[in-house]
């Protein structure tokens, strides 16, 4: 009796263990698609801003907040990337917190982003982990997203896809 026992809480956990798994990916992991249009934001001033309007460069998208530290831990990855390239790719940095949270933090931190704030909470787009970056090439094209933090070396990678 106490092997069957064994084997069936054994079996049991398996199951929950892999059922807990696909849900958490599908609902925190897996992002989804996002064109350019879909997402509404408007800048630090509240003016309306369309992420269309970036087509015609490579733009690498930012899904952040500021009380998400390794958020602020890729900032100065992504500053060395957005002095590198230059004008040649755009950098957005989008937040779904008040426009004077955004704001404050822009201007105590040295970073040149463009920084925008979500007109929506950035979960009815289906992001829900925080930082996630997606590439976009010149057409606007979806090309990749990651959902975790980015170093110097990976966020090269990637923008080398989108050029």
């Amino acid at each position: 009796m106490e092997k069957k026992s064994f084997w069936t809480g054994y079996l049991t956990g398996i199951v929950v263990f892999i059922i807990t798994s696909v849900i958490l990916y599908f609902n925190f992991m897996s992002q989804p698609d996002l064109s350019l249009s879909q997402v509404k934001t408007q800048d630090l001033n509240g003016n309306e801003v369309k992420l269309e309007n970036y087509i015609g460069k490579p733009l690498v998208v930012n899904y952040w907040a500021t009380w998400c530290a390794p958020c602020r831990g890729e900032f100065p990855d992504f500053e060395k990337s957005k002095q590198q390239y230059g004008e040649e790719v755009n950098f957005i940095m989008i937040s779904d917190e008040p426009i004077e949270k955004i704001t404050k933090f822009s201007k105590s931190n040295p970073y040149t982003f463009n920084y925008l704030k979500s007109s929506k909470d950035l979960s009815s787009y289906g992001i829900n982990t925080r930082p996630t970056t997606y590439f976009y090439n010149s057409k606007g094209v979806l090309v990749a997203k990651e959902t975790a933090s980015l170093d110097a070396a990976k966020l090269n990678e990637m923008i080398k896809k989108i050029k």
